[in-house]
């Protein structure tokens, strides 16, 4: 596993999940990022080896790469790395964007008259009215994918979108940070309790708890290749533990059929 070393002058950024803080670091164009709770490298690895095999556009997703990282104490620990994707551009989370518009999203998603699709319809068109995108397939087909690789970290803070401050257009960022997600925290989901258990104690975001019901708001094709998938498995350089597993798991949930080619 290639071994990254935190020059002394990286400046340790804290990022904050549903779950806690999470340390990274911006080095040269590269994101890295350190194991907290489990096997979140490994998570976000097979996550976007899962993206590689389906029919997404390779831009609309990022990458990671499982690495050693040394930091200026010597001391060494696992994380990952993704390269950085903004560029010039301004990111603006689901959050602020709502933030900056002088609204909330709570005022949508914890409106209790509200089902699973008037929630999402109804940020849809906020989005739409603030951006001028219709992002509703793109981001109904992340929701889809985080039912399968079991993501419990859609917080609105992880749905970015990019603003070029001198076009003055707006689009949506990649799918990025999966590290919450094949059951990677071992904390809430110890190695030695079966999956069939433990996949049902995961709960999704942003607008349902229920991955059914988020994975129902996705009308489109299947765009997860099987055999191409099955194929990569095979090759994984790595040792990625459980996360294999709950993906093989996935490809025989017969609920997450719609989502699969093959």
């Amino acid at each position: 596993m290639e071994k990254i070393r935190i020059p002394s002058e990286a400046r340790m950024i804290v990022s904050t999940s549903s779950k806690g803080d999470q340390s990274k670091w911006f080095v040269g164009n590269k994101w890295i990022k350190e194991n907290t709770l489990g096997y979140e490298n490994m998570a976000e690895y097979v996550a976007s080896l899962i993206l590689s095999c389906s029919t997404l556009p390779k831009t609309s997703f990022i990458s990671y790469t499982p690495c050693l990282i040394e930091k200026v104490d010597g001391t060494v620990s696992e994380g990952c790395y993704s390269s950085d994707f903004r560029g010039m551009l301004q990111e603006v989370t689901l959050e602020r964007l709502f933030e900056a518009n002088f609204e909330s999203t709570d005022d949508i998603l914890n409106h209790n008259g509200y089902s699973t699709s008037e929630k999402f319809n109804a940020v849809m068109e906020k989005i739409h009215k603030f951006t001028g995108l219709d992002v509703s397939q793109e981001i109904a087909q992340m929701l889809a994918f985080d039912a399968f690789i079991l993501n419990e970290d859609r917080h609105t803070n992880n749905i970015l979108f990019l603003f070029n401050p001198e076009t003055e257009v707006w689009q949506l960022a990649p799918i990025f940070d999966h590290g919450l997600s094949l059951l990677s925290d071992t904390k809430d989901y110890p190695l030695d309790k079966p999956l069939s258990i433990l996949k049902r104690q995961v709960k999704g975001k942003p607008f349902n708890s229920s991955f059914t019901k988020q994975l129902d708001l996705y009308k489109g094709e299947p765009f997860i290749d099987r055999s191409m998938l099955l194929e990569k498995l095979d090759e994984i350089p790595y040792d990625v533990g459980r996360a294999k597993d709950v993906v093989l798991s996935q490809l025989r949930d017969v609920r997450l059929k719609k989502i699969i080619i093959g």
